[in-house]
């Protein structure tokens, strides 16, 4: 006798827990996501000390192979800039292991897809990086800074994408609280946040800071607004409740670092003051800290879509949820 459930006598059985989740590529995403955060602090204390054209040419350093120059007597600004590029190097090795899992473990054609482009985003990253050097374009190097947290973000959503969570495929209840929105309208407005620190630490404009102030009024209400939500009917909603706490212990810590970082930088009068250590600490870490509260946005916005149907795909409606759509991508 058949004893295996039908799908078609059982509306459940296409929904039972953990059912094709690989624990191999899970681990392997989020040892990748946890070696790439340490390379947005490192980077960041680059733009912070203002060393990012320590070494002026690319892909060498000073003429030589980059893996095999000495830089460990070199002054500090040699030292930083080399140290991130062997571990931007580094991040280039984790994701190609990252992609090889993918494509050798994960029976998702989609996934193996997304490990690709991760190979071909670290690669971009790097190549931009470079001709910031080559072309000395502090554009470059902004638009480098901003697009390294978003790859941490793609690293973290993949993180997601490959955790059990995601497999256990719970009937998706009714998003009538608006998470699906609002996660997602949290997160782009963390990124534009993050876009505006990047105008901000690459060219210290006044009006830059006045702009990036402002967001970050609306970001943290925005932001606040959720996590309360979340926490005030985290009984409906248990699986967004650990992103949307993790969210709002970020969101108070990023708070505190750029009023710091604000501090610190008084007066805003044009003049270059030498960086000390605390000011360092501070500026980069609330940069870094930026990363961090970006990926607890992305958790929960995918969380968020993966938990809970719209309105046009409740239980009993024609529409397709985001379960249905995975089960046919």
């Amino acid at each position: 006798m058949n004893t295996l459930p039908d799908s078609k006598t059982n509306p459940d059985a296409d929904f039972e827990p953990a059912r094709g989740y690989r624990p191999g590529p899970h681990r392997v995403a989020i040892l990748a996501a946890v070696f790439t955060w340490p390379l947005l602090f490192v980077g960041g204390l680059v733009t912070t000390y203002k060393v990012g054209m320590a070494v002026p040419d690319w892909p060498q350093t000073f003429g030589a192979n980059m893996f095999l120059y000495n830089f460990f007597q070199a002054p500090w600004g040699v030292f930083g800039e080399h140290t991130h590029r062997l571990y931007g190097a580094a991040v280039g090795l984790f994701t190609i292991l990252l992609m090889v899992d993918f494509l050798a473990f994960d029976r998702r054609r989609w996934m193996k897809w997304l490990g690709v482009l991760a190979l071909v985003a670290v690669i971009g990253q790097g190549v931009l990086g470079g001709y910031r050097v080559r072309l000395n374009s502090t554009m470059l190097a902004a638009i480098h800074g901003v697009t390294a947290q978003a790859f941490f973000g793609f690293m973290v959503a993949l993180c997601v994408l490959t955790g059990r969570g995601w497999f256990a495929k719970a009937r998706p209840a009714a998003d009538v609280r608006k998470y699906r929105s609002l996660s997602a309208s949290g997160l782009f407005l963390v990124y534009a946040q993050v876009v505006l620190g990047a105008w901000l630490r690459h060219y210290g404009d006044f009006h830059a800071l006045v702009v990036h102030s402002i967001l970050a009024f609306l970001v943290f209400g925005h932001l606040s607004a959720v996590v309360i939500r979340v926490e005030r009917h985290k009984a409906d909603v248990p699986e967004l409740l650990p992103a949307a706490r993790a969210m709002g212990l970020l969101l108070i810590l990023q708070i505190a670092l750029g009023i710091g970082a604000w501090w610190l930088l008084r007066p805003y009068d044009g003049v270059a003051r030498p960086v000390t250590l605390l000011a360092a600490l501070v500026r980069t870490g609330h940069q870094a800290n930026a990363g961090l509260l970006l990926a607890s946005a992305v958790v929960l916005t995918l969380r968020a879509f993966g938990q809970l149907a719209g309105t046009a795909d409740r239980p009993g409606s024609a529409g397709l949820g985001a379960r249905d759509l995975e089960a046919v991508a």
